[in-house]
């Protein structure tokens, strides 16, 4: 275990220099992390994708984040596990037959977002930058997240909370950091992974468990950034945010402009 300041990365980790590896960014509460099971899961899928292995076992995983957890004090926080490819012995972009990869876990104090920004909901705007939906990092909690960077970017440049991004085929892939769910007639509806989505936890939490438990209808595919203007409700979600309210896109307000029922039922 060491203090931030004190930690060290070696300058020719493929982490660093070609953003070659994955992470996940969990929620602790109450000294649990929430959904470890499906970021864990994600975290395996993602390495045999990039065929980046071996990993610790999930035991291993869960026991050396508790023991960063003890170490900082903490019981409310937010942990990123992130791992690399690890140290090349020769330079160039092809991997080592056998790579060693490196890892390391982070924690820091989070009790969540302001709640004034779940009343109000948030405001985004629909980017320039377009997800490659044909790309397996499209897929992955990849390390190289320039597009997700640029993107809230200019999110904050044009006065938003977030940015929306859609694919190459102009249909509604995700937010920045955020999955995408809209209300229509109804029916919860999210973008398909096939359009770019990301499998986040948080979406597969409620798709599975919280909206059949509430009576909803989750139905997955791709999804016309015209159809945000029909929605009576829209929402984001990731394991940070949970489940916070879009209100408002491109200066326009969705529905009435306000968190609606179903956001607040299922956040609750």
């Amino acid at each position: 275990m060491l203090p931030v300041g004190g930690s060290a990365l070696d300058p020719l980790d493929r982490g660093f220099t070609l953003g070659d590896g994955l992470f996940e960014t969990m929620r602790v509460r109450g000294n649990t992390v929430l959904g470890i099971e499906r970021h864990l899961f994600r975290l395996r899928v993602g390495a045999a994708v990039l065929g980046l292995s071996p990993l610790p076992k999930d035991k291993d995983l869960k026991d050396a984040i508790a023991k960063t957890l003890t170490a900082n004090g903490l019981t409310e926080a937010a942990v990123r596990l992130s791992i690399s490819r690890g140290v090349p012995k020769r330079r160039g972009l092809l991997p080592e037959p056998e790579p060693n990869p490196s890892m390391v876990i982070h924690a820091e104090p989070f009790t969540g977002y302001p709640a004034e920004l779940y009343e109000r909901g948030a405001r985004a705007v629909i980017s320039g930058i377009r997800r490659n939906e044909h790309s397996p990092l499209a897929r992955v909690k990849s390390l190289n997240y320039l597009d997700n960077v640029l993107a809230r970017h200019e999110a904050e440049t044009r006065g938003a909370d977030d940015a929306l991004l859609l694919n190459t085929a102009g249909d509604l892939a995700c937010a920045s950091a955020a999955n995408l769910f809209l209300l229509l007639d109804g029916t919860l509806v999210t973008p398909s992974v096939t359009s770019g989505a990301l499998p986040g936890t948080v979406r597969e939490l409620v798709t599975v468990v919280l909206a059949p438990r509430v009576g909803l209808e989750v139905v997955e595919r791709k999804v016309r950034p015209q159809e945000l203007r029909a929605a009576d409700e829209v929402f984001l979600t990731n394991a940070l945010l949970g489940i916070l309210p879009l209100t408002e896109v491109d200066a326009l307000p969705i529905g009435t402009g306000e968190p609606g029922p179903i956001s607040t039922k299922l956040r609750t």
